[in-house]
């Protein structure tokens, strides 16, 4: 295994590029430190060796003024160079999360069938923040450190080579340390980062679904799965300090023996005269200051380690090709409203390789016409809308609107013409009359009217406080029917040319379904719609229905056909309003 994946650090740099110049500044501030730094273990070997040893009081002080000039000056170089790589990091790191969220937008809903909410939580806030660290904390730093370590060994050599060689004499152990140390760190922090994103998941599913959990009485059995993710995610921690615990005192032990070793050897030269006492002196100082960096460094490059790694999670969302194609060059982008037919052309398609769920549909869609499909679970209703809308790809066949194929109209102006109302819901944490209007650029007067139209004055009556009432986190404060009456106004607001309904009254008592039903008949008239239900009584006046059963259109008429028909409508509709 590669200590560093030196494409990912390559990638991480390229997104400095934007930021070079500060980049560059606090490289430069970073050596002028490194260089002050230095300066000092010199500045005293001077000192004994020309002023305390012969006892030059005037002198000593000249020098030590000095050495406090360039403590204060290391100080403020010191305090720029924290401020500008933590600058730069917060700079970066805002570019990459952009980059990030903007490519989770733009992916195909098929995308987040298979991936986890938690896993792109983690990916968008802590694998981001352990990235923010390689450019605060590891690069730069690490950079500086190296610079230091080189201009001690420069020195060393300088003042005095033998000196030098013999305070080196642990360096080639430390080396061969610090990479064996760094191999093993990098294997601990990619199960440190997995436990993270597996805690995340874990949580977020659990209070999502919180309300599930009480009522099968699973407290403590979820309690116990959330220990025992913990308890890895601890261990995972715990490997990461092991080495850590195993790697500092071997870093403390090298330099004492190294420092021992120089105080003997220098000391028996310094009687011969071979070595003076402010060599000495400096070179203890040199030693502290080379054995620091390299301490410094397993800190550094443990950051680095766990950048990386969680840089090559996020590059992967990053480089992720399943995104909707936002190139409008290769659609006709000249084309008129899409508020003509809709034409099924033998759709073949299936979620899971071998497992088709439509099966060569055809189906003609009249303009300003209504069409309602019905069916058992799973025989392929939603996939229609799903097909229509371009969530997911064509498999087989085509479909066209006004004799154009999806696939060549952008989706920006498919969905634009589409207004749809799902079964699932999506709501703020706001007030009634934002979640109605939700995001987009509406006036209040506009809502109300739309109220009027369509005549839910009395559901919006009885809250509290009318269109400024608070409905709560995930639209706590409503029922499911409620719910999709503000689904049913926010579609009906956007005034589009063809309307989808997707089981829009399946969670709704009957005064909430009247209320849906008249608005039903009120505004699929002279547009375009497709009401998926299985309550036959929403779909009793729509032009057209067909069933489907396992992908199969096996029964298409309207009402009254269908019941002269006899066949399966008319049973379902025989079971609804009869047997009941």
């Amino acid at each position: 295994m590669k200590v560093f994946d030196y494409k990912i650090l390559r990638k991480l740099l390229n997104q400095v590029d934007p930021y070079r110049y500060t980049f560059i500044v606090t490289v430069l501030i970073s050596i002028l430190f490194s260089c002050l730094s230095i300066s000092r273990p010199l500045l005293i070997q001077y000192a004994f060796d020309n002023y305390i040893l012969s006892y030059s009081s005037s002198g000593l002080l000249n020098i030590m003024i000095v050495i406090f000039i360039l403590l204060f000056l290391e100080a403020f170089f010191q305090f720029l160079f924290v401020y500008k790589s933590n600058y730069l990091a917060q700079k970066i790191i805002k570019n990459i999360r952009d980059q990030v969220f903007s490519k989770i937008l733009s992916f195909k809903i098929a995308y987040f069938d298979t991936t986890p909410t938690g896993q792109l939580i983690t990916r968008v806030i802590s694998d981001l923040e352990a990235i923010s660290s390689v450019f605060s904390q590891g690069l730069v730093v690490i950079f500086g450190d190296f610079f230091k370590m080189f201009l001690i060994l420069l020195a060393m050599f300088i003042v005095n080579w033998q000196l030098a060689l013999v305070s080196l004499l642990f360096l080639p152990f430390l080396i061969f340390s610090t990479f064996l140390f760094q191999k093993y760190m990098k294997q601990a922090f990619i199960e440190v980062r997995k436990q993270i994103a597996r805690i995340n998941i874990f949580v977020y599913e659990h209070i999502i679904g919180m309300s599930i959990i009480q009522i099968f009485g699973r407290e403590k059995k979820e309690l116990e799965s959330f220990k025992m993710i913990n308890a890895e995610h601890r261990n995972a921690h715990i490997k990461t300090v092991l080495y850590f615990s195993v790697f500092l005192p071997i870093v403390d032990v090298c330099s004492a023996i190294a420092m021992g070793i120089l105080v003997w050897y220098g000391a028996v030269n310094a009687v011969e005269g071979h070595v003076t006492i402010g060599e000495i002196i400096a070179f203890i100082l040199f030693i502290n200051m080379l054995f620091r960096p390299l301490r410094g460094i397993a800190d550094r490059f443990n950051i680095l380690q766990m950048g990386i790694v969680a840089s090559t999670r996020v590059f992967k969302i990053l480089e992720n090709n399943t995104n909707i194609d936002l190139d409008l060059s290769k659609y006709n982008t000249d084309l008129c409203d899409l508020d003509g037919d809709i034409i099924f052309e033998n759709v073949n398609f299936s979620y899971n390789q071998g497992e088709p769920v439509l099966r060569g549909v055809n189906l003609k869609i009249d303009k300003n016409k209504t069409l309602a499909i019905i069916g058992p679970t799973g025989s392929g209703k939603t996939t229609i809308i799903n097909l229509l809308m371009k969530w997911y790809d064509l498999l087989d066949g085509d479909i066209l609107i006004n004799n154009q194929s999806v696939s060549n109209i952008p989706n920006s102006q498919l969905r634009k013409s589409i207004g749809i109302v799902l079964q699932d819901n999506f709501f703020l944490a706001d007030t009634l009359i934002n979640n109605i209007k939700f995001f987009n650029k509406i006036s209040d007067d506009v809502v109300f009217a739309a109220v009027r139209e369509i005549g839910l004055e009395s559901f919006i009556n009885k809250f509290p406080n009318r269109y400024n009432y608070y409905i709560g986190e995930r639209g706590s404060g409503l029922s499911e029917g409620e719910k999709q009456l503000v689904m049913f106004l926010r579609t009906y607001l956007l005034n589009p040319s063809i309307l989808i309904l997707d089981e829009a009254t399946s969670s709704m008592d009957p005064v909430t379904e009247n209320l849906i039903q008249r608005a039903i008949q009120k505004i699929t008239t002279k547009r375009t719609s497709i009401i998926i239900a299985h309550r036959l009584s929403t779909i009793k006046y729509a032009h057209k229905i067909v069933l489907l059963e396992n992908g199969n259109i096996i029964e298409s008429g309207s009402h009254d056909d269908l019941m002269r028909l006899n066949g399966k409508y008319a049973n379902y509709y025989y079971q609804q309003f009869i047997y009941h």
